[in-house]
């Protein structure tokens, strides 16, 4: 019997550690993601953030004045998602104290969320950073969410540089790797 509760207790421990490394993986990839077009924010600020000055309806993530984009997919009501925003204002502001805020955006993507909903998300959690709807989920394909994606911008589109599933980690390790693509 005790023998059974050992192998009982050991097989729970390994199945617990496999979910949580499955919850919490990268992927370092140079694929280059289909383009997606979103609308252009009515808040002239988040606008500005992009780069968009004129009266454009809609925009493709490379028409974004960065060579970085940070993509964070999301859903409101995802508890997960909810504590990653902490993360990613801090990372705003991170990148606003480094001097990197020209080169680097962040903007959230709410999967099957209607722009009401992602409006409210965003103003009940003080979400600097532009926030958009995709309330078909047809602008990216992933099975999990927070899904955040680095993307590296070009005219002939956007290249993944890394693709963290579950919960970032730190910002200063987001940041380093940011760098290293800057540099390069």
């Amino acid at each position: 019997m005790e023998k059974r509760l050992r192998r009982l207790v050991y097989t729970l421990i390994v199945g617990i550690c496999l979910l949580l490394a499955a919850c919490a993986m990268s992927t370092r990839t140079r694929a280059v993601i289909r383009p997606i077009a979103l609308t252009r924010p009515t808040d002239y600020r988040q606008a500005a953030y992009l780069g968009f000055f004129s009266a454009q309806k809609s925009f493709r993530l490379t028409d974004i004045e960065a060579q970085i984009v940070v993509l964070e997919v999301f859903q409101a009501g995802c508890s997960h998602c909810r504590d990653q925003v902490a993360d990613l204002k801090e990372l705003y502001h991170e990148l606003n104290e480094a001097g990197l805020s020209s080169q680097i955006k962040i903007i959230g993507l709410g999967f099957g969320e209607e722009l009401a909903g992602v409006e409210e998300f965003g103003r009940r959690q003080a979400i600097p950073y532009p926030l958009f709807a995709d309330p078909l989920r047809n602008k990216v394909r992933v099975k999990n969410i927070p899904v955040t994606f680095i993307l590296a911008l070009n005219p002939e589109g956007a290249r993944v540089l890394y693709e963290y599933h579950g919960l970032l980690p730190g910002t200063e390790a987001l940041i380093k790797l940011m760098r290293q693509e800057l540099d390069s």
